[in-house]
C-alpha cells in the first residue's frame, strides 16, 4: 500500500471555562486527564491512526502548549498555528 499524508488538525484554543477549576491556573490544553495532559492522549490516538504531522490550533495559550510539548511528539512533527479572534467572536475548541 502506498504511504499518505496524513495531518491531524487538533484545537486546543479556548480558555477552557466550562472546566472551571481545573484552569485556573492553567490553559485547557495543559488539564490533566489520568495523568496526562489532555492534547497527549489526542496526539497518541492521531499519531497510531497514521498521522504524520500534528497541527495544534493555539491562542494566548500558545507558549505555554509549546514548552510543555516541544515541536514533537513520539517523533512526529507539532506545528503550534495560532488564529486570530474578533474581539466580538466567541471561538471555542
Amino acid at each position: 500500500m502506498a504511504s499518505r499524508d496524513l495531518d491531524a488538525v487538533i484545537p486546543a484554543a479556548s480558555r477552557g471555562s466550562r472546566v472551571g477549576e481545573l484552569t485556573a491556573d492553567r490553559p485547557k490544553g495543559l488539564v490533566d486527564v489520568a495523568g496526562r495532559p489532555l492534547p497527549a492522549h489526542v496526539f497518541e490516538t492521531v499519531v497510531d491512526a497514521g498521522a504524520d504531522e500534528l497541527i495544534v490550533i493555539v491562542g494566548d495559550e500558545a507558549p505555554q502548549i509549546v514548552d510543555r510539548f516541544g515541536h514533537a511528539f513520539e517523533g512526529i512533527p507539532i506545528t503550534a498555528s495560532r488564529f486570530a479572534r474578533s474581539p466580538n467572536s466567541h471561538h471555542r475548541a
